[in-house]
């Protein structure tokens, strides 16, 4: 079976996972938990995301009370970075080398605009989609509570 590789253009928000994390509250918990669990790492080509994965992947944060989640996320996300993997053997380890992910943004993405698919096996060269219907307006009022975002354009890729 082949592979496929996604890519989505969305309009999404934008936060430092810190200042994410630090506004949790019990009022705002579960809406905190949402961005948390739908978002991912503006990460480029690191591996970010597999770490962060790791972390929020956990009953504690399903189930625990908000001031413990709080500590988990600020202990954990202060001392996990990224991966560094080997080309050449399959040795993993974490790094700190570019930062921790405390210090790194997280994007949410609200409203898709547009996705295309490519399936196969290693495949090269361009792969394209367009649209002429599309509606740059995207309501954030359930975001309100939360300080610090911005709104941003998101392009994501996905290999699976």
């Amino acid at each position: 079976m082949g592979r496929c590789e996604t890519a989505t253009v969305s309009i999404g928000i934008k936060i430092l996972l810190s200042d994410l994390i630090l506004q949790i509250n019990e009022t705002n918990f579960d809406l905190i938990k949402e961005i948390l669990f739908g978002g991912f790492i503006e990460d480029e080509n690191d591996y970010f995301n597999e770490v962060y994965k790791n972390v929020i992947d956990c009953d504690d944060i399903s189930y625990g009370n908000y001031k413990d989640v709080k500590e988990y996320l600020i202990n954990e996300c202060k001392q996990k970075g990224t991966y560094i993997k080997s080309k050449y053997s399959n040795k993993v380890e974490e790094s700190l080398y570019h930062g921790c992910l405390f210090d790194q943004e997280l994007l949410l993405p609200i409203k898709e605009i547009l996705n295309t698919h490519r399936w196969g096996y290693e495949r090269c060269g361009t792969n394209c989609n367009s649209t002429e219907e599309f509606d740059l307006s995207v309501n954030i009022d359930k975001y309100k509570e939360i300080d610090k975002i911005k709104i941003v354009f998101i392009l994501s890729q996905h290999a699976g």
